[in-house]
This record gives structure tokens, sequence and C-alpha cells, in this order.
């Protein structure tokens, strides 16, 4: 329930009450407040009382909530204790915003009809506008019994005045009820977040983790708390736990992976690395791992057939990043290559990716490729020099001089504060000009590049 915009609540006269101006509800009210009426008092006083409480309604149906007010006292001058009479006036002086009054005649009608639905739940909105929680605690925990949805309302109220375990309490029975919620699941997380006592948290977790120890999720909760709180070894237990319970908890392993690293357990972080790898979880996690796992391969080279046979099998499955690129590159070019055309593919927009690839293909004498790449990204960069100078390095392989000069100097004018690039430049110039049978310019761009390899 989010309070006033999802009451369900039938709001109609079917008793004694009118909300909405419309024919059949001013018949019903009126029919129904002239039972308040003594039945030896009818006739003319209850003619005149049906016409104040018509022209009331109509006044209210307009907005005009002075007028209904107004109309509604002559009311209570013939029937002083007539309850439609109170609740119409609560009413209007909520819409008023004069919640006094309207607290007041609510609860005048509320003391003749106890624990009716369409009076609480005027009274409730009063007390909620006028951040009166404690009152609508008491009102809504009335209404809960006949709406379930209440215990939503209950929960929000609880945090308002920092009663956090009754809080939780209200979602975890209408959880019972009607299953989980994205929207209870999300409230429950600034309950955790606005109580700086972190126990509570910690002890409802253990408790759902004691209640549905087969619930993944329960020790996924635990886990992430202890991690949140630095404190890794619980963390770790809680994880050995699920691990014990599911041997190939994808999550578990995440988890316990840095610890046998830590801990110098190669062959269980190895283990376990690869249940992550050849597992569904998102590619931030799998990121993380692929880096780790390249930093032990480096230190102990025994792992690196696992860490391959793990990224061939995560290629398989069409899934790549540039860390894995980034593992290939030097060791297997071509499923570098393969895995960064996958990048780009899936994202055009990720330039570090495009320009590793292009620089590959240039190292793989794939010349064709590498021109028409950079020459793609040139629509959408036109100021990155590496584009020209991958362009002129590839003309100048394939013998196209002049393209290749024509490519270096737009380039060349793109530099900034990048000595090593501009070196590069200025080497790719001298041998475009060589080829271009122009001896002069190609040696004035040879000095210019040893000159600036010397301060290099």
């Amino acid at each position: 329930m989010k309070f006033f915009s999802s009451h369900i609540l039938f709001f109609s006269f079917v008793i004694y009450f009118g909300s909405n101006f419309c024919a059949q509800a001013q018949t019903d009210s009126l029919a129904i407040a002239k039972q308040e009426i003594n039945q030896d008092n009818l006739g003319n006083v209850t003619d005149k009382f049906q016409e104040y409480f018509f022209q009331a309604l109509s006044q209210r149906g307009i907005e005009n909530y002075e007028k209904a007010i107004s109309a509604l006292k002559k009311c209570a001058e013939i029937q002083p204790n007539n309850v439609a009479v109170f609740y119409e006036l609560g009413k209007n002086y909520k819409a008023l915003e004069e919640f006094d009054l309207a607290e007041k005649n609510l609860n005048k009608a509320l003391s003749e009809k106890k624990d009716n639905i369409d009076i609480l739940t005027e009274l409730y909105d009063v007390y909620y506008l006028t951040q009166n929680y404690t009152k609508a605690i008491e009102v809504a925990t009335k209404l809960s019994q006949y709406n379930i949805d209440y215990y939503e309302d209950l929960a929000n109220l609880y945090v308002r005045v920092e009663d956090y375990q009754k809080a939780l309490e209200a979602l975890d029975y209408i959880d019972a009820r009607e299953g989980e919620s994205d929207y209870r699941d999300a409230l429950r997380g600034k309950i955790f977040a606005e109580n700086p006592d972190k126990s509570l948290e910690e002890a409802y977790l253990l408790e759902q983790l004691e209640n549905n120890p087969s619930a993944t999720n329960s020790y996924l909760a635990l886990m992430y708390f202890y991690a949140t709180q630095n404190k890794l070894e619980k963390t770790y237990q809680i994880a050995e736990q699920l691990l014990e319970k599911y041997s190939d908890s994808k999550e578990a392993h995440y988890a316990l992976y840095k610890k046998y690293l830590a801990e110098y357990k190669d062959d269980d972080a190895v283990k376990s690395m690869k249940t992550v790898l050849e597992s569904d979880l998102g590619l931030t996690m799998k990121k993380e791992v692929v880096k780790d796992f390249v930093q032990l391969v480096n230190q102990k080279p025994k792992y690196e057939q696992d860490l391959i046979e793990s990224l061939d099998k995560q290629l398989a499955n069409g899934e790549s990043n540039a860390d894995l690129a980034e593992f290939y590159k030097g060791r297997d070019n071509n499923k570098a290559i393969q895995n960064l055309e996958k990048v780009v593919k899936q994202n055009p927009n990720d330039f570090a990716s495009a320009k590793d690839l292009m620089l590959l293909y240039l190292q793989e004498k794939m010349l064709s490729k590498s021109i028409l790449l950079a020459e793609e990204y040139m629509a959408s960069y036109p100021s990155q020099p590496i584009l020209y100078l991958v362009t002129g390095v590839a003309n100048n392989t394939l013998g196209n001089f002049g393209k290749a000069e024509e490519n270096l100097l737009m380039g060349v004018d793109f530099l900034i504060d990048n000595p090593q690039m501009e070196s590069d430049f200025y080497q790719q110039l001298a041998i475009a000009y060589q080829g271009l049978g122009k001896p002069k310019e190609a040696e004035k761009f040879q000095q210019k590049f040893e000159q600036l390899k010397k301060t290099l």
C-alpha cells in the first residue's frame, strides 16, 4: 500500500455516507441520514434536513467546502447527533486543511459507529497529513483487519517513529500471506539503511537463515551484510556454509576465491574462479575474477591452461570482454582479436576496445581491417590522433605513401602533450616521404624523430 494513492477501500454511502457528487450517492445519503432522525419527528423537519443535506453534498461536489459546512451546520441544528453530518463535516474540514475540526468531527462519528471503515480511512488520512504518526498507527492497525495492504502503511509509519522492529514485523506479516514483493524488499533496505543499530539487521538476517536454511538468498543477504560491515571472516563463514549445502554455488565460490588466494590455497582458488567464470554471474564480477586469475597465472604459469580453458568456454558461450582480450594479447592475438571484435560489435561506443582492436590488426598485418576500422571511427572521433597514426602506418606498409602522408599530416595537428605518439608520427612521415621520393622532407622528419626520441 502506498498510503493515499493506493487505498482500495470502498468509499460510498452504502451505510450512510456519500463521497462523490452523483445522483445515486445523494439519494442513498439522504435516505440514510433520514434514518438518523427520530421517527416521531418526521414531516417538515425531515424535509428541511434533506434539503440542507442535499445542498451540502452539492456544494462539496463542486469543491465549495465552506458552503457545504454551512449547510451541514444547519443539519446539525435539526439533528445534533447525526453520524452522517459529523462524517461530512470531517471530510469538508479536511479538504480545507482545518485538521483539528476534521479530527473532532470524525471522532464524533466514530464514537457512534465504532470501527467503521469509511470513517477510519478519513481519520487515518487526517493523522497522516498532520504527521501525527502515533495516532495514524492506531487507526492503520484497525484498518489492517479489513485490508492487509495497510501493513505496508504500518511499516512506513513505524519507520517514521523509528520503531524498526515493528516495521519489519509488519512487512513479514504481509509477505507470509501474499508473497514477497520488490516494493517491500526495497522498504526493508530503507529500514536497514536508516537504522544506525546494525545489530537489528544482523539479527533479522540470521533469523531468516535459521527459518529457511535451504534458501540461497538467505545466505547471500547475510554474506552481503557482513561484507559491507568489513567482517570478512563472517562473510567467509556464511559462504562456506552455503558451499557445504550447495557445492556448485557460484556466489559462494565468488566470495571464497579471494580467501583461498590470500591463504595460498591456489588449487581451491582456481576451482572457485573457474566455477564463477563458467557460471551465469554478471560480467562485472567475471571481469574481477579474470583480473585476479591473470595475476595468479603471471606468478604461477602452471595454471595458465586452466585459465585458457575457462576463457575458451566464455567465447564459446558468446561472452567476451576487454579483460579477456587483454589476457590473450601476446599469448594468442587471434583470440584477442576475436574477443575484441565482439566487444566492439556489442558496444560501438567503446573506443578503448576499438583502439586495441585496430592496433592488433596492425600487429597481425591485417592492414585493410585496421584502415577500415580507423576510418569508421574518424566520423565519431575526428580529433583522435591515434586513428590517423594507424591509417598512416597501415598505408605506409601497403605502399600507399601519398595516403599515408595525408593521414599523418592531418593527425599530427591533433596531438597535445604526447611526445611518444609525436615521435611515432615523425617516424612514419619520414617513411612516407622516403617512399614518395622526397628525401629532404624525409630527412627533416627523421631528424625530428631522433631528437624527440632522445628526450623520451
